[in-house]
């Protein structure tokens, strides 16, 4: 039994170091993250400056993408809108129908032409005119790609510039610290919780152990008592005898003397013990 309570005993002190070591993990991983809090709240003031910023630009951004998409989308409908046309008058160039009116313009004023030659071309000239010239469909047309290129480019260099200043806002010292610090706290609350749970399952198999090594002891110290009960009753009774047989070699030693025999080293020994 005594190798019992020596193995329990090992095995009671081995779960409370691990106990202590697990506690003193997770006072320190405390500590750290009661500082890293403090850095945040004295950031805080800064940050929230920043946040408010940073999600004015984003708005602001989004607010031009939006646009850059519905300039992209509206680009692309009046783009339809003249191929149909075109195609509709089976034009393939209208640069080359321009040329024309002005060709067919000079004609008329730099040329001596007949009465019916003349009708003949400014109906040509009218007719063209009506698909390619001022405030015709395809002249409005092109007019509208125009200024929708315009405005998605306008659009587009205004988002890429609220952007960028979202980009450099974020890359910001006190921004990055702090998204950083925000990170590590989650990280180390996680190790937190894992260790604590460790250590109450650590704590509870500690409690467990040193339950079974008292009750365990104190079988052992009930064994010890008894055997040491009965080895006291064992030397009494054996000093008992003793005295009695010291007693009857001392009575036998007197009636020596009175008979005037010989003593022995015994005799002697045991008279004196009786004394």
């Amino acid at each position: 039994m005594q190798n019992v309570i020596s193995e329990l005993k090992k095995k009671v002190n081995s779960l409370n170091e691990k106990k202590e070591d697990l506690f003193k993990k997770q006072d320190e991983i405390r500590k750290t993250i009661k500082e890293k809090i403090e850095r945040i709240k004295s950031m805080k003031g800064e940050n929230d400056k920043l946040g408010d910023e940073a999600r004015n630009l984003k708005k602001e951004r989004d607010k031009e993408n939006n646009l850059v998409k519905e300039g992209i989308t509206k680009i692309k409908q009046l783009r339809d809108k003249k191929s149909f046309i075109l195609k509709k008058h089976n034009i393939k160039n209208p640069e080359t129908e321009h040329k024309r009116i002005e060709a067919l313009e000079r004609k008329i004023e730099t040329e001596a032409l007949s009465p019916s030659q003349e009708k003949k071309v400014m109906k040509e000239i009218n007719d063209l005119k009506k698909i390619f010239g001022k405030n015709s469909e395809l002249e409005n047309i092109t007019k509208e790609i125009k200024e929708a290129t315009k405005n998605f480019r306008e659009a587009k260099k205004r988002a890429d510039e609220f952007h960028n200043k979202l980009q450099g806002l974020r890359k910001d010292g006190t921004y990055e610290d702090y998204k950083k610090l925000s990170k590590e706290i989650i990280v180390l609350r996680k190790k937190h919780k894992e260790l604590y749970k460790e250590f109450t399952e650590t704590k509870k198999e500690y409690v467990e152990a040193n339950e079974v090594f008292r009750d365990n002891l104190k079988k052992l110290n009930q064994v010890n008592r008894k055997d040491k009960v009965k080895k006291n009753k064992e030397k009494e009774r054996i000093d008992s005898l003793n005295v009695t047989k010291i007693n009857e070699m001392a009575k036998e030693v007197e009636d020596k003397l009175k008979k005037k025999e010989k003593i022995t080293t015994d005799d002697l020994l045991a008279f004196q013990a009786q004394k």
